[in-house]
């Protein structure tokens, strides 16, 4: 089973050989700056515009930002929220109050639990008590069944032996990566570990991002 993301005006899901397959647990890899949170924000929207339904945990911003950012990228999810199609939560260490949780007691919580699609963006160690990497990515592969996990993380958050693991662990890995050319940034989505897509996929996705059109594949990028 796949759930669809495409939406009209970009050809990610394309890029990516259709629909996410369900019961996958994705990695999505990448340092500071190098758009995690708006990969995410755009496969949300995707996701949610083709029916689905999905948990959003965002270590990145409160409330009002989330929306903002989510906007001025031209992914409004502020309906979706109110209508609760998304549910939000902003920090996981409000879901056990001021105490950090664990991820038994997230996977637990029912703002989870009744959503096809879980992410977290972005992974911290410490945003976790007693944070094991094994026993986190065995419970989310647990959990990922009948459902897609996405997380996001910066690399650089983990030592060689977790990063390692997490890779290892994760069904799909894709990593973001950029570099500076003739004064301009230019970005590359990496298809590292990339199982069971529904199509024909490209490896190395060059985009731009655009202020109120989000993620924008570049035609120059086309196999």
């Amino acid at each position: 089973m796949y759930l669809d993301y495409g939406i009209e005006g970009d050809e990610l899901d394309k890029r990516m050989g259709g629909g996410l397959y369900v019961g996958q647990v994705m990695s999505i890899m990448g340092e500071s700056g190098e758009g995690k949170s708006m990969l995410s924000l755009r496969l949300a929207y995707g996701l949610i515009q083709n029916g689905a339904s999905i948990c959003y945990i965002s270590s990145q911003f409160p409330v009002r930002e989330f929306i903002s950012e989510s906007e001025s990228l031209g992914y409004p999810l502020l309906n979706d929220i109110l209508s609760d199609q998304m549910s939000l939560i902003t920090s996981v260490f409000l879901l056990r109050r001021s105490r950090k949780a664990t991820i038994d007691q997230l996977l637990e919580n029912e703002k989870v639990k009744q959503k096809q699609v879980l992410i977290i963006d972005s992974l911290l160690p410490i945003m976790f008590t007693d944070f094991d990497v094994d026993y986190f990515l065995t419970r989310l592969r647990k959990f990922s069944e009948g459902r897609i996990v996405i997380i996001t993380l910066n690399p650089t958050d983990f030592d060689p032996k977790m990063l390692l693991k997490i890779q290892q662990l994760s069904t799909t890995v894709i990593s973001l990566k950029s570099k500076e050319l003739a004064g301009e940034r230019k970005r590359v989505i990496e298809l590292t570990k990339f199982p069971m897509a529904m199509k024909a996929f490209q490896q190395s996705i060059s985009y731009r991002i655009e202020p109120g059109r989000g993620l924008i594949v570049e035609i120059s990028s086309v196999s």
